[in-house]
């Protein structure tokens, strides 16, 4: 089965055609195993064309995997769709809003510097050695 996504998800990449994302798509929808869509998304995280469907796909079979829904805000945030991150950033939060990757994804979407840097040093203080709050705080001109 994994094979033949990936092979589906090259051909929507390649063509771009209707065909190939609706191959792609009802494909997708008789997939149950999360493993199997977690490779997929993972493979293709960069690629909306393929990563979105699959972890709608995802969400349909897990709504309450506080990771899945931040992995999908991610994607909206680097579409530039900073509208639909925030709503999948409130999902997540309603699932557990102290969770680290919540807390990266606020602080990605944050507006104000101050902001960020509070985020990223409560990130911190429950891991005191992740290296993305560190590096942004860094970038932000602050002490990690």
């Amino acid at each position: 089965m994994t094979d033949h996504l990936e092979f589906l998800a090259k051909r929507v990449l390649e063509t771009g055609g209707a065909e190939a994302e609706r191959a792609f798509r009802d494909t997708l929808r008789h997939v149950s195993d999360p493993a199997v869509l977690r490779v997929l998304a993972g493979k293709f995280y960069a690629e909306p064309e393929v990563s979105v469907p699959t972890y709608e796909r995802l969400l349909e079979l897990m709504p309450k995997d506080v990771l899945t829904r931040v992995e999908f805000g991610f994607i909206y945030f680097l579409m530039g769709e900073d509208g639909e991150a925030r709503r999948q950033l409130g999902m997540a939060q309603a699932l557990d809003p102290e969770h680290v990757q919540v807390l990266t994804l606020e602080a990605a979407l944050a507006r104000e510097s101050a902001e960020k840097v509070r985020l990223y040093r409560r990130i911190l203080q429950k891991e005191p050695l992740n290296e993305i709050a560190r590096g942004k705080l860094r970038e932000l001109g602050e002490t990690p």
